[in-house]
């Protein structure tokens, strides 16, 4: 697992609601972290969410037949056949993912681990059996239970912190 980044200047100068967010973000992590640290760091963190559900603290859908429906790209809705796992990942934040529809992308098995990185996606698009979605960034999701990796059973959580992208300084 990745660390938050440096601590921005303005939780520096005492915003009361910026390091009380941070705190919250932190002990999520720092409570999950030995149980995530057991757990290899694979497929799990190509989950994607969009990038208007992203915020710390929103629960969020990053897998299931309603994907398309409950996260909301900038960039306008995603197709109804992504189900929200990338199965192939370039680089991180300012990078891209591309995907097969519906559960053709082969999401892991259950269960997840209790803290996951998450894509954040502005944009998902398809392009005949393609998939693919830019990543603006990724966030750090303490997850539900009841996830499987039939499109039935949806992987849902809460987004606990930022790893990187324009939501870092609000975290890290």
């Amino acid at each position: 697992m990745r660390m938050l980044g440096r601590q921005s200047t303005r939780a520096r100068r005492g915003r009361a609601g910026t390091r009380f967010t941070r705190g919250l973000a932190l002990a999520a992590v720092t409570g999950a972290a030995s149980l995530a640290l057991a757990s290899p760091a694979s497929a799990a963190e190509n989950f994607v969410v969009g990038d208007g559900n992203a915020a710390v603290g929103t629960h969020v859908t990053f897998w299931g037949a309603q994907w398309w429906k409950l996260n909301t790209p900038s960039g306008g809705p995603a197709p109804a056949a992504f189900k929200g796992f990338a199965n192939e990942v370039t680089g991180s934040c300012g990078g891209s993912w591309t995907t097969d529809p519906g559960n053709s992308s082969e999401p892991p098995e259950a269960p997840l681990p209790p803290v996951i990185e998450a894509l954040v996606s502005g944009s998902v698009t398809k392009k005949g059996r393609v998939i693919s979605g830019d990543i603006v960034s990724v966030v750090l999701v303490a997850t539900n239970p009841g996830y499987g990796p039939n499109p039935g059973h949806a992987g849902t959580g809460t987004v606990v912190g930022v790893v990187c992208g324009p939501e870092e300084e609000a975290v890290g």
